[in-house]
């Protein structure tokens, strides 16, 4: 796809004034000019792993935390530049007021979508998309774009879990997908991203040869980037099937799918035999907890259903309480 003149509302914008220098960050950021550098010499050690998560495919996902010092730093970078981003609407991921749901939603009443995930998508986000980044799409300053890139970066790559590495993330296209956006829609096609989930859908039926060209465009824009599709993961699903974004099923409205209400209403049963046989403790309460937290998660689409498990679940919380407060028998 031929690059164009990225149209308003379409592109992320950053409003304010460029940062020009070292000394002009340190005030922005209110952290002295020294420490910013000092940080900069050990950004990379100052991480700790957080989780490390087997997926689905047998990779490992690692996601991480900075150590309070940095941390502190890369809230100030968040809060005082990442945050008064203006986000075009097609993005989705970690940012206020969107979630997998408004994701999902935007694909509502489609006939087709397409569905690709972007590999090993953290890594891969290159220490030369977020200098970029910084440097073109905020307009700082050389020396600005250096220093920022190694407060945010670990190992070549977005650290997954940062406090800034969501922000990056939903920016690192920002030269790009603007037009791709709008070469879609003039096809009668929706896009929406995920951080590194990407859904296109009509709400018409296509040709073969338009498959081809939605893929072709999504393809060509990870790779102008030096990003890998995620082929396993490549779906094209139309109405008839259950077309899921972000694990969020959307047809007339976006609800969960099945097998996921299925599965909290076994986990509130498999609850109630536990507490009905004598069972307390710790570990009853965890699975308490735990348990809520999915039929809070079924609530917020599906009220009717969540609000039967509810009351289930209150008579196992008085059941635990009496549990508690029974004296024992010695």
């Amino acid at each position: 796809m031929k690059k164009t003149t990225i149209e308003p509302g379409l592109a992320p914008l950053y409003l304010h004034s460029a940062i020009r220098g070292l000394a002009a960050l340190s005030k922005a950021l209110g952290v002295r000019q020294n420490v910013l550098e000092k940080l900069a010499l050990s950004a990379e050690t100052l991480y700790r792993v957080a989780r490390s998560e087997v997926k689905s495919d047998g990779s490992i996902r690692q996601t991480y935390d900075a150590l309070p010092r940095l941390k502190a730093v890369q809230i100030r970078i968040k809060e005082r530049l990442l945050q008064r981003v203006i986000f075009p609407s097609y993005l989705h991921g970690s940012l206020r007021e969107r979630s997998p749901r408004t994701n999902a939603a935007t694909h509502i009443r489609a006939k087709i979508t397409f569905a690709e995930d972007i590999s090993n998508f953290f890594p891969s986000a290159s220490r030369a998309l977020v200098h970029r980044v910084w440097k073109d799409l905020f307009g700082f300053s050389e020396d600005v774009a250096a220093l920022l890139t190694t407060l945010t970066t670990k190992d070549g790559g977005l650290p997954q879990g940062a406090v800034t590495s969501s922000y990056l993330a939903n920016l690192i296209f920002w030269d790009y997908e603007p037009d791709l956006v709008k070469t879609l829609a003039l096809r009668g096609l929706r896009y929406s991203r995920y951080v590194d989930d990407i859904t296109v859908s009509s709400r018409l039926g296509i040709k073969a040869s338009d498959k081809t060209y939605v893929i072709s465009q999504i393809y060509g824009m990870l790779l102008h980037h030096g990003f890998t599709p995620k082929r396993k993961k490549h779906e094209i699903t139309s109405a008839a099937k259950s077309m899921r974004t972000t694990k969020l099923v959307h047809h007339t409205r976006v609800s969960l799918p099945i097998t996921e209400r299925k599965k909290t209403r076994a986990a509130v049963y498999a609850l109630e035999l536990r507490v009905s046989a004598g069972e307390s403790g710790p570990g009853v309460m965890k699975e308490l907890a735990s348990v809520s937290t999915r039929v809070g998660r079924l609530g917020s689409f599906h009220k009717t259903q969540a609000m039967a498990l509810k009351k289930r679940l209150d008579v196992v919380r008085a059941t635990l309480n009496t549990f508690e407060a029974s004296p024992t028998v010695s």
